[in-house]
């Protein structure tokens, strides 16, 4: 097995050695996008510069170093597209070099990971003494977000939480849906179903975008049909092969459109209803939410373009009025997102 190491990274990615030490370094002529994929592949293979210059802590110690934790578990990364979190990257990456900052990304199993607000490392193999702040993006648990705040400094990236106080920058759900939900009126779709997956922890946003969801269909005058919401009582595990036969079922009897709660899904819904004899748009349109590039073969989803990179600029800016001023009020940005009109979308067919 190959040594962990910038040069495995350097390999993996068909970069020079060089280039991979300059982006944990911070070096100016590194672009952010680079930087973003160094970060992130070292993230998913699990090496840590820190831990690697445990011998030269003295060249660190002053440096201002932020911590960046992506809740994507190994089997969710297969499910997943990652590129959401690679564009985050980028923008943390981006501003972090404009305030000379020091960043370090880490993948853990939201599952699992539940760190002690007293230990002294919060990722195994890997000294917290030197971070400033944290910057949490993806769904954790409640109690690991709770102790992690009690440590340092934490802003929370594309997720809100219930009973945390933790400052927020996502996605305006509530304006993304209404237009996506407008898209599909206008078009003529008056039954319209929502589904999600289900993921290994509460996830708020799939609920704030369902509540969107109810909240137009009273808008547009249409009948609230819980039948056809699919995949969110806290009773449903629906897998989702099955989820796909529920909503191509429900299809035939005459739902026309689906929102799915994220692009993924609506990427997954579409490939399985080929499979099952369903054209889309013809015989059902689908949108999803995101903006995300569709797999090959695919065609693009109508959807909402999230501006991840300007997320991720936002989640830095928050985190340094944090550190600057930890006494203030929480604050929730949500920042709004671009409609895509892709091929998914279409009028209900006639019979």
């Amino acid at each position: 097995m190959a040594k962990l190491n910038q040069k495995l990274i350097a390999d993996k990615l068909n970069l020079s050695r060089t280039t991979v030490s300059r982006c944990f370094t911070n070096h100016p002529k590194i672009n952010p996008e680079t930087r973003a994929k160094v970060f992130r592949l070292a993230a998913e293979m699990g090496y840590s510069y820190s831990a690697q210059r445990n011998g030269n802590n003295a060249k660190l110690a002053g440096r201002r170093k932020l911590a960046v934790i992506v809740g994507i578990g190994e089997k969710e990364r297969d499910k997943n597209d990652t590129k959401t979190a690679e564009e985050l990257l980028t923008g943390i990456s981006e501003k972090a070099a404009i305030e000379k900052l020091e960043i370090e990304a880490f993948y853990v199993d939201p599952q699992s990971f539940l760190p002690q607000s007293r230990a002294r490392q919060i990722i195994k193999g890997v000294s917290c003494l030197d971070w400033k702040g944290a910057i949490l993006i993806y769904p954790l648990k409640e109690e690991a977000v709770s102790n992690i705040m009690a440590k340092f400094p934490t802003v929370s990236v594309l997720e809100d939480y219930d009973n945390c106080d933790v400052d927020c920058i996502h996605p305006d759900q509530i304006r993304g849906i209404s237009r996506l939900m407008q898209r599909l009126v206008e078009l003529g779709h008056r039954r319209i179903g929502f589904l999600s997956w289900k993921y290994p922890v509460h996830t708020p946003w799939v609920e704030r975008r369902l509540g969107a969801y109810v909240e137009n269909i009273y808008r547009f005058g249409l009948q609230l049909d819980q039948d056809i919401i699919l995949n969110l009582r806290p009773e449903e595990q629906i897998p989702l092969d099955e989820l796909a036969q529920r909503a191509a079922e429900l299809t035939r009897q005459g739902v026309t459109a689906w929102v799915c709660a994220a692009d993924h899904q609506a990427y997954h819904l579409i490939e399985r209803f080929k499979s099952l004899g369903i054209s889309v748009p013809e015989h059902c349109s689908i949108t999803g939410f995101d903006g995300l590039a569709p797999p090959p073969g695919l065609p693009q989803v109508t959807s909402i373009h999230i501006p991840f990179r300007d997320i991720g600029i936002s989640a830095i800016s928050s985190l340094l009025r944090k550190i600057d001023h930890p006494n203030t009020s929480r604050r929730n940005i949500q920042v709004s997102g671009d409609m895509i009109i892709g091929e998914t979308s279409g009028p209900p067919p006639k019979s």
